[in-house]
């Protein structure tokens, strides 16, 4: 008898078929074995569903934070866990079904595998069953609360780890009006934390990854059957359905392929550890995604070369209209070792466009949009680095000497002024001169000259300091106080907060009504408030949550609250963008060539910029360690190690 089917060699020749991005870095991946679908979300929320060939099939936003993601095997129900305790449920094309609250804490969510039942794990030492629609279907309770929960897809079998080391399997029963009831037919203690659990079809393979303690293999009675030991620490560890194959992946970052008894057949190395893996039904292809945001498919017959990194796939897309993963324009280096990069100030002046670094050294040193290097300002002495810029101008300090940079000329001088521990400094050379803060609570008005104005002493410390039209200083202190001085330094109007608390200050956006000039933030009030020149509130705006700090960005001035969420307000106190949360620790505000509101924020080895909403317009890889940043209109500077990396503000190919 002939055999129609081809029979795979023996000998494992993996190849890359395709590489998708994704528009932030990576925060999960599910497949759908049976309909060959993946499923892919993250850091800005972004949700992707593809085929098998890598193609877009679907692309939406999640309305929150996503903690857990699921896919059915059939593909037709895909549901999120998100913060807040929020269960999102939508149809094969990322259409909405449901969102609802669910039990509190939640810890893991499983689908079954054909979109039935959902699977939500709690802190409170249970499991809670919805269907399809978000209706609670049935309940068991678990000695411990479970951080990772799989359905064995050819039984009514439950298999989950225990965030505190154990591995436990329960029978799930169907009882009157379609609830489901489950209980613990097994379970066994773990002697290490797990990355990863997944199953084959009939639950003969339980595959979980303990890292040093390697690859652990159970049955579906709970009998452990050993343990495949790959030299590193084991993370990932998925079979194909039958199990006649089993992909891993270690945190050092090495792929390997097992046959069924956990011998290596084919092993390479990732240039960055894989993130997610999986597996399709007939052990085919594997898909592994990096952090970085790459998706890519590994074809096990595909005529790759054994032994050779697989990064260079046959396709690298992005999703069409996606933020676009880009170089700098440019790189220079500035500083000896990383050590210093740390200390590095950056600033961006808007026009004439340029990018300033001051170091350690504390002398000033200027660049191009192009990279071309302007030469140093004089070296400053004194401690601390302080940059501030207007159109024109830029001036670099410590606490105790202030050096001035025209940039229509190149000239740069030094201030010559007897000063003690600066505080506070705004620049306005053209039309007003320096405004200076010592010790937080002597402020005057300077001549580039060297001369006073005008100075005087306050009994309370100052929170704020900024000029507006006419040579006003507006200045906030630490017990609620908003004070404008005019051109000579007399008192021209007062405002006192109610409850008192610091006040944020900056001067009133682009485009504000007329007679708004000033505008203040009461942050544990939660209040934000429009000012004349005199101080006296024109309008009054409450904002949503506590917020954290205020960002002046052309026509907008954006409110942050310490958990990442932003909101925009335009000159009339009106809110005009809602901005989603991030987990990073750093942002910047700037507005845009369009002149909407964007934001740069670095989240590990990725700099992003979005806009408030969470699209990402462009992001980058670094290869060295992300560290001080500024933005404005021309554009974003970083350090990326020791050198100074510049993204103009364009978009750019891939």
């Amino acid at each position: 008898m002939n055999d129609t089917f081809s029979r795979p060699a023996n000998k494992l020749d993996p190849g890359p078929a395709w590489t998708v991005l994704t528009d932030a870095p990576l925060k999960g991946l599910a497949m759908a074995r049976e309909a060959l679908r993946l499923l892919a979300w993250d850091d800005a929320g972004q949700i992707y569903l593809l085929d098998g060939e890598g193609q877009f099939l679907s692309v939406t936003r999640a309305p929150g934070v996503i903690l857990f993601g699921a896919i059915s095997d059939d593909g037709s129900l895909i549901g999120f866990v998100g913060e807040g305790a929020r269960l999102w449920l939508f149809g094969a094309d990322l259409e909405m079904i449901d969102d609802r609250q669910v039990v509190t804490d939640p810890t893991a969510l499983a689908i079954d595998p054909h979109g039935r039942y959902v699977a939500v794990a709690s802190k409170m030492n249970l499991v809670q069953f919805y269907n399809r629609h978000g209706k609670t279907a049935g309940r068991f309770e678990t000695r411990q609360h479970l951080s990772l929960v799989a359905f064995v897809p050819s039984l009514p079998f439950v298999v989950g780890v225990g965030a505190y080391g154990s591995i436990s399997g329960y029978d799930i029963t169907e009882k009157s009006g379609g609830k489901l009831d489950g209980d613990l037919a097994w379970t066994e203690q773990l002697m290490s934390g797990v990355g990863r659990l997944a199953t084959t079809g009939d639950g003969s393979m339980i595959l979980i990854g303990c890292y040093t303690h390697g690859v652990q293999r159970f049955d579906i009675r709970g009998q452990n059957e050993g343990t495949y030991h790959l030299g590193g620490s084991a993370s990932l560890a998925v079979p194909d359905f039958g199990g006649r194959m089993i992909a891993v992946a270690t945190q050092e970052g090495e792929l390997a392929v097992l046959n069924g008894s956990g011998n290596v057949r084919w092993k390479t190395s990732l240039p960055r550890p894989a993130a997610a893996l999986e597996v399709d039904a007939l052990g085919r292809f594997l898909v592994y995604a990096l952090a970085t945001g790459e998706i890519t498919r590994l074809d096990l017959q595909g005529g790759g070369r054994p032994g050779v990194a697989t990064t260079a796939a046959a396709t690298v897309s992005a999703r069409p209209g996606g933020g676009q993963v880009r170089p700098a324009d440019w790189t220079v280096e500035v500083v000896p070792n990383e050590d210093q990069a740390e200390f590095v100030v950056v600033a961006v002046v808007t026009e004439p466009p340029r990018v300033a670094v001051i170091t350690n050294k504390n002398k000033l040193e200027l660049f191009t949009t192009s990279g071309k290097r302007l030469g140093q300002a004089p070296e400053i002495a004194g401690v601390g680095r302080i940059l501030r810029t207007c159109p024109g101008w830029i001036a670099a300090a410590t606490d105790r000497q202030i050096v001035v940079c025209n940039l229509n000329k190149d000239t740069a001088h030094k201030i010559d002024l007897s000063l003690v521990e600066i505080t506070h400094l705004v620049i306005q050379p053209d039309t007003y001169g320096l405004a200076i803060v010592q010790e937080r609570d002597r402020i005057g008005r300077a001549t580039l000259n060297g001369r006073w104005i005008w100075k005087t002493e306050l009994n309370v410390a100052v929170e704020d300091l900024t000029i507006g039209p006419g040579g006003h200083t507006a200045i906030t202190t630490e017990n609620g106080l908003l004070r404008v001085y005019d051109p000579a330094g007399t008192v021209a109007g007062e405002y006192r907060s109610d409850p008192p608390e610091p006040l944020l200050l900056a001067e009133a956006p682009s485009g504000s009504p007329q007679g708004v000039v000033w505008i203040t933030l009461a942050r544990r009030n939660q209040v934000l408030r429009g000012h004349d020149l005199t101080g006296r509130v024109v309008w009054e705006s409450p904002t949503p949550w506590e917020c954290w700090a205020l960002h002046p960005t052309g026509p907008l001035v954006v409110v942050t609250a310490a958990d990442g969420r932003a909101l925009a307000y335009d000159g009339a106190g009106h809110a005009r963008a809602q901005g989603v949360r991030t987990d990073s620790t750093t942002e910047v505000y700037f507005a845009g060539e369009a002149g909407d509101a964007l934001r740069v924020s670095k989240s590990g080895v990725h700099l992003l910029c979005a806009t408030l909403d969470g699209r990402v317009t462009w992001r980058a890889v670094a290869e060295g360690s992300l560290g001080p940043l500024s933005a404005a209109r021309p554009g974003v500077a970083v350090m990326m190690g020791r050198s100074i990396a510049w993204f103009s503000d364009r978009a750019a190919p891939a």
